[in-house]
């Protein structure tokens, strides 16, 4: 009796490991991981993108990967573009060039000067004279500049270029059935209200969320935080209405400094200000969002996640193709809609799209190589702009396209747009991909 015990349990032992490589086996076949909400980050003014990036960093050390629902969170940036920043920079080194012109070449300094501190301006001061009232004319100067840059976007809002991008990663979600907050900080909420006005003509009201930062828009789809000693969002009051101050803040020498250790003399800043957990505003801040992350309901899903999407999109009536070459030549379109690799899964034969390819996790079907991107307006959208994004599971957005079409050309793709190479490192066995 106790060998078949024991012949039982071994039995029993290997059963379970075969099952347990087996399974991993499997798992390691999956290459993404689907998340289902987007947490999308609307960038201010003077925010160089590696900037932008650090919010969204601290935004997900903050709030974690997984919603109080248990919802996975993929955290992007849509970036502002928008003019503005590189000025400021060369305007303060113009400045600091005219002090005896010791100081050309030091852009740094401007970096340095935003959070108004750093003993290096006892040293510029020491050397020379003439510079010991440039900080102050400096702060008095960028804050009416950018007050100045955020009231000429009230009457010329951003840029189409943005605006192109927002729309078809917000498309791309709503496909994809993900849950949407939109988090926005200074000029960002100008782009935040119209991607919001936007996302809600493609889906409803409970599965997109606003949470606005240092609005400088008067409009709100949202909560919203605003410091009373916000000295830039404060200063829009002169130039029209903004929204109500919710908390206040220490004077400048009673501020900590901000999560990237500097303060902001300005009272403006996100990491030095509105999400500095020394100071309590944060905490409204994360409260907002974590309660917006907790109410989202999902969109119905028409299209799947995948290794890598595509998304075409047009302005108006007509047909536009996508064709996806893969690399053992398949042609992915509506004639053909699953390929090797991957699948055409939403095709609009009407008006303004979309049309989605996705690119399979799974590692036994991905193909490694170049696909080919193309579009082909089939008929009647002679003149449309029509829209290519293409984004990855892990790196968000890698590029948006535009053209404005000629004659109907049926099935023959005319506008060659991407292409997207997919590798494999065989040492480690991680995919990776990049677009030319």
């Amino acid at each position: 009796m106790n060998k078949i015990i024991r012949k039982l349990i071994f039995a029993l032992l290997i059963f379970s490991l075969v099952f347990n490589v087996s399974t991993q086996a499997e798992t390691e076949t999956n290459i993404c991981r689907d998340t289902g909400i987007a947490f999308v980050f609307f960038n201010g003014v003077k925010t160089t993108p590696s900037g932008a990036n650090r919010a969204k960093e601290e935004f997900k050390r903050i709030h974690g990967d997984k919603s109080t629902n248990g919802d996975e969170i993929r955290y992007e940036v849509l970036y502002n573009y928008s003019s503005g920043f590189e000025d400021f920079v060369e305007t303060f080194e113009q400045r600091l060039r005219e002090q005896e012109g010791l100081l050309e070449g030091r852009f740094e300094l401007f970096f340095e000067a935003l959070n108004g501190e750093g003993p290096w301006w006892l040293k510029i001061i020491e050397t020379v004279s003439s510079t010991a009232d440039i900080l102050g004319g400096f702060v008095d100067w960028y804050q009416a500049a950018v007050i100045q840059k955020l009231t000429t976007l009230f009457g010329n809002p951003p840029t189409t270029v943005n605006y192109a991008e927002h729309k078809s990663r917000i498309d791309n979600w709503i496909l994809e059935g993900k849950k949407l907050l939109f988090v926005a900080h200074s000029q960002g909420n100008l782009f935040v209200n119209a991607a919001y006005n936007y996302a809600i003509t493609k889906t409803t009201a409970d599965s997109v969320k606003v949470v606005h930062i240092a609005p400088a828009s008067p409009s709100l789809n949202g909560s919203h935080t605003l410091a009373d000693l916000d000295l830039v969002i404060n200063g829009l009051r002169a130039f029209g209405s903004v929204p109500d101050i919710t908390d206040n803040i220490p004077g400048y020498l009673r501020r900590p400094a901000g999560i990237n250790g500097k303060k902001d003399i300005l009272g403006h800043g996100l990491l030095e200000i509105y999400i500095n957990q020394s100071l309590t505003i944060s905490s409204r801040v994360k409260n907002h969002i974590n309660v917006a992350l907790g109410s989202l309901v999902a969109p119905p899903a028409q299209a799947s996640s995948g290794f890598f999407t595509t998304t075409l999109t047009w302005n108006g009536s007509g047909d536009v193709d996508l064709h996806t070459f893969e690399p053992n030549g398949s042609q992915v379109f509506y004639k053909t809609m699953n390929g090797t690799s991957g699948y055409l899964d939403v095709d609009n034969t009407v008006a303004d799209g979309p049309e989605h390819y996705y690119a399979s996790c799974d590692s036994t079907t991905l193909q490694t190589g170049i696909y080919r991107v193309a579009i082909a307006n089939y008929n009647h959208a002679d003149g449309r702009r029509a829209t290519v994004q293409v984004a990855s599971w892990n790196d968000g957005v890698l590029g948006t396209k535009s053209v404005t079409l000629g004659g109907s050309t049926g099935d023959n793709p005319t506008y060659s747009l991407f292409k997207v190479v997919v590798t494999k490192n065989e040492q480690t066995g991680k995919y990776s991909i990049s677009i030319e």
